[in-house]
């Protein structure tokens, strides 16, 4: 089994089995796929596309019986998750593997979920697989992984993206890959193709509405309440919506919260997380805990009713809502960091 971001070996195969839970990992794979097809002599009209799960099967076994006389087809099965094909859609799908001998066949599929991957029709169709041709499945992305990945999507770029700010844009980005390569090729633009540096990342890079909340809690934490309101004012002038911001700060102090109660059992951040959101972002919580230890106890449980009473507030009168969150931050900053 291939394992990382992309397909890494490029010799020609008979078949190929790309399995991600993002599409923009199975489009980029599909990609070297194609490539590798072309340098071998197969061209793009030697190319079929079919989706799965709409698959005329007819049309492939005839395509795949027929001789050709442009030599060798690439035959492509993609856009689906094969956790919703059906029964007939696997039989078919190994009878196909079987019978491609003479043509060369991508099959380039989304997954949800995991468990589902454990049923026996899968391991016979993994096997089968491998015994034919390459299995390349991209079991997790996790925030490690794609701080590798766009390390070293820059570095083919000719960039250098130190570690450290590789992780920041992935706490402002999150886990959406399509977007991380993007931004990042911004990024080597703006850097002229050499040094990506924070104050690049911070001038022109895309940040979630959270990303930006968290860094003006961060501001309050660190004891800079003029520059957490100068934030706040940021996020205004791109006009974000004042509920949307409300809500963020909310989750950054229930997080807080939680991990102040952990730090009271001796739980470090990553137990927080599995407890209560396995899924979520680590850094999300990592963050928490270390602000947490600015509070105490009581001063976040105060903070936590300030927010639900400003959350009905917003939600039913038509006071300004700018004025609402500038004095929210100001209470919340009174409540005083040790």
């Amino acid at each position: 089994m291939a394992v990382g971001y992309k397909i890494t070996d490029k010799e020609m195969k008979r078949l190929w089995l790309v399995l991600s839970k993002d599409s923009f990992v199975c489009n980029e794979n599909l990609s070297v796929i194609e490539q590798i097809c072309r340098k071998n002599g197969i061209d793009d009209d030697s190319m079929s596309y079919f989706t799965a799960g709409k698959t005329d099967w007819d049309e492939v076994y005839d395509l795949v019986l027929t001789p050709s006389f442009f030599g060798e087809r690439l035959i492509v099965i993609r856009d689906g998750d094969i956790t919703s094909l059906s029964e007939d859609d696997f039989s078919k799908l190994e009878k196909l593997i079987e019978e491609c001998d003479g043509n060369r066949l991508a099959i380039v599929l989304t997954y949800e979920d995991d468990k589902k991957l454990k049923a026996k029709k899968y391991d016979r169709l993994f096997e089968k697989v491998q015994k034919y041709g390459m299995l390349h499945f991209v079991q997790e992305i996790n925030e490690r992984y794609l701080e590798e990945m766009i390390v070293s999507h820059a570095k083919k770029q000719g960039a250098e993206l130190p570690k450290d700010v590789s992780r920041k844009i992935v706490e402002n980005i999150g886990k959406d890959v399509g977007l991380l390569i993007n931004e990042v090729d911004k990024y080597c633009a703006a850097a002229e193709y050499d040094l990506i540096t924070y104050e690049i990342v911070d001038r022109i890079g895309v940040k979630t509405v959270e990303a930006s909340v968290f860094d003006m809690i961060d501001l309050i934490c660190r004891k800079k309440p003029v520059k957490a309101i100068e934030k706040l004012n940021n996020l205004f002038e791109l006009r974000t919506d004042e509920i949307a911001i409300l809500g963020a700060m909310t989750t950054s102090f229930v997080d807080m919260h939680r991990c102040k109660m952990a730090q009271s059992q001796r739980k470090d951040y990553n137990r927080v997380q599995k407890d209560f959101e396995k899924n979520a972002n680590s850094y999300r919580y990592k963050k928490a805990m270390n602000n947490a230890s600015n509070f105490s106890l009581s001063s976040l449980e105060e903070i936590l009713v300030l927010l639900m009473k400003t959350d009905i507030s917003m939600k039913s009168s038509a006071r300004d809502k700018k004025q609402m969150l500038y004095v929210l931050v100001t209470q919340i900053i009174a409540k005083g960091v040790r």
